[in-house]
């Protein structure tokens, strides 16, 4: 939701009555609380601080507060679109043969001619795992969640993609085809190198490439944004009944990455800015300071 789009539904609330579900009358609830949240959320919405992130979940908060507090006002439940997620363990197998029947589906249904480089690291990401130059490194930091590794001085070094294992525990979270979205990202680097493009000096323009490919494939999985804000929400609920599962904190913070990745449309300077807040850096590489996740 835009904070257009928002910005129109808090005015239409500020006008409208809230009323209780009571058969005595129609007696205000809570006007003022209720008025309060409006005013803090149209704050959210106005500041130029607030990224896309902050204001959805913001509405989030605020619409679930109104219902909770108006009942009548409860409207009949609208279907959101849902990642069917099982519970099982991701394997490497499990991502890529979920993710050809998603991009198949998504070439059959969709009127949109495919992206040539979504396409080409699709394909590639496959190729390599035939190669077995797909693996599981539990030596990757908490933070990577993937690494596309190769000899900068050696040209014939094809290189190899790692994966961090704990992708496997987030697909018991949020399915197989989410977390493909990281092994399509290391993909498209490594496509980009076997085409002789993948240059170490410019970090920044290699990280927009693929992250671009990544955005992209999200739109084909997610193409209306609600499975991820879906899977958001459940894991917040999930969260605040049980603090203590670390699986899903980190799969929280995995789909926050996604958001904010989403929330660039895939676009070059705005993914130009989302790489930088990551940490990456021309010549450098990523910054040892960086915390957030990656890929």
């Amino acid at each position: 939701m835009s904070r257009k789009t928002l910005g129109a539904l808090l005015l239409l609330l500020a006008a409208m009555p809230l009323r209780a579900q009571d058969q005595k009358g129609p007696d205000l609830v809570g006007a003022a609380a209720v008025q309060a949240d409006v005013d803090q959320l149209h704050d959210a919405v106005a500041s130029p601080s607030s990224d896309n992130f902050s204001v959805h979940a913001g509405a989030a908060g605020f619409f679930n507060g109104i219902l909770s507090r108006t009942p009548s006002m409860r409207p009949a439940p609208l279907p959101m679109d849902r990642e069917p997620v099982d519970g099982h363990v991701g394997t490497i197998k499990g991502m890529l043969e979920s993710a050809q029947k998603r991009w198949e589906d998504y070439k059959l249904t969709t009127a949109e001619v495919p992206d040539a480089k979504l396409a080409a690291a699709i394909a590639y990401a496959k190729d390599l795992n035939d190669q077995k130059r797909v693996t599981l490194d539990p030596k990757l930091a908490e933070n990577d969640m993937g690494s596309f590794t190769y000899s900068k001085d050696d040209k014939t070094d094809e290189g190899v993609i790692k994966l961090n294992p704990s992708l496997t525990l987030l697909a018991t979270r949020l399915g197989e085809p989410f977390i493909y979205a990281t092994l399509v990202h290391e993909a498209a680097h490594a496509k980009a190198r076997a085409e002789g493009r993948l240059d170490p000096a410019h970090t920044t323009d290699n990280e927009v490439e693929a992250y671009r490919v990544q955005f992209l494939w999200l739109k084909v999985i997610d193409p209306k944004e609600e499975r991820i804000t879906v899977l958001w929400n459940q894991l917040a609920l999930q969260l605040k009944q049980h603090p203590e599962d670390k699986v899903s904190l980190l799969a929280f913070s995995y789909v926050k990455h996604l958001m904010q990745l989403w929330d660039t449309n895939g676009e070059d300077l705005k993914l130009k800015e989302f790489v930088k807040n990551l940490g990456y850096r021309d010549g450098d590489g990523v910054d040892p300071a960086a915390t957030g996740l990656r890929a």
